[in-house]
């Protein structure tokens, strides 16, 4: 973890709050220069911290209906898992991809268009060599879609 200044900290705050205002608003509201709050982005952007600024889209406004997690089981030897993590990551349907430790050895976040559009992709998932088992949960609803909560707390816990 980074050893952070109290101004970095606001700085990072107002950056969860809105990524896509000013330096100019950011400066203002945490009581520093715009040159300050640039030269503190960059470091941030450097350190690896922060990159990577977009917009948060509704998946279901572009069509994507299905979101589902998929649990996988395959093969230990790391060859093998090295391909299906290749074939895994051109898959446009997979946002996520996490590793695990447990009964599983990874799980994908998929959006699909419909149930049609994720069977086919278990389906092709399945026939990946190496993939052993897979186990799917669609999403009913979300309850909690927060990141940025936790992180502002975590940042507020590191004063």
């Amino acid at each position: 973890m980074l050893n952070m200044t109290p101004l970095e900290r606001r700085i990072i705050a107002e950056m969860l709050v809105d990524a896509g205002q000013p330096a100019v608003d950011i400066a203002r509201k945490v009581g520093a220069t715009r040159q300050t709050v640039s030269k503190k982005i960059h470091h941030f952007e450097d350190e690896g911290l922060i990159g990577g600024l977009f917009a948060r889209i509704d998946p279901g406004k572009l069509g994507l209906q299905e979101r589902a997690f998929i649990f996988i089981q395959e093969d230990p030897e790391m060859k093998v898992r090295s391909k299906i993590e290749a074939k895994i990551n051109a898959l446009p349907q997979v946002a996520r991809f996490y590793r695990l430790f447990g009964r599983y050895s990874g799980i994908l976040e998929v959006l699909t268009k419909d149930q049609e559009e994720l069977s086919a992709l278990v389906k092709e998932i399945h026939e990946f060599e190496g993939i052993r088992d897979t186990e799917t949960f669609i999403v009913h609803s979300s309850v909690k879609d927060r990141l940025q909560e936790t992180l502002l707390h975590a940042l507020d816990s590191t004063s």
